[in-house]
């Protein structure tokens, strides 16, 4: 029962220890104006070119073993 009370007060005590948050920062400009921020080009013509190629390669696969 000791226990059972200690840790009640504890878990009480950590709540009311644990104050509200303090008020928002202020606005701002956003990180990056006019968009886009982002480079997504290069990153998917890196991908377009990785499956051109393998496709490519697939494609050269059947036709190598077709001959055969």
């Amino acid at each position: 029962m000791v226990t059972l009370c200690a840790l009640n007060l504890i878990a009480v005590d950590i709540v009311l220890a644990a104050g509200p948050p303090g008020p928002p920062g202020g606005g701002g400009d956003p990180p990056c104006w006019p968009p886009p921020c982002i480079p997504i080009d290069g990153g998917i013509g890196l991908l377009l070119a990785a499956g051109l190629a393998y496709g490519g390669k697939k494609a050269h696969d059947i036709v190598v073993n077709k001959s055969r």
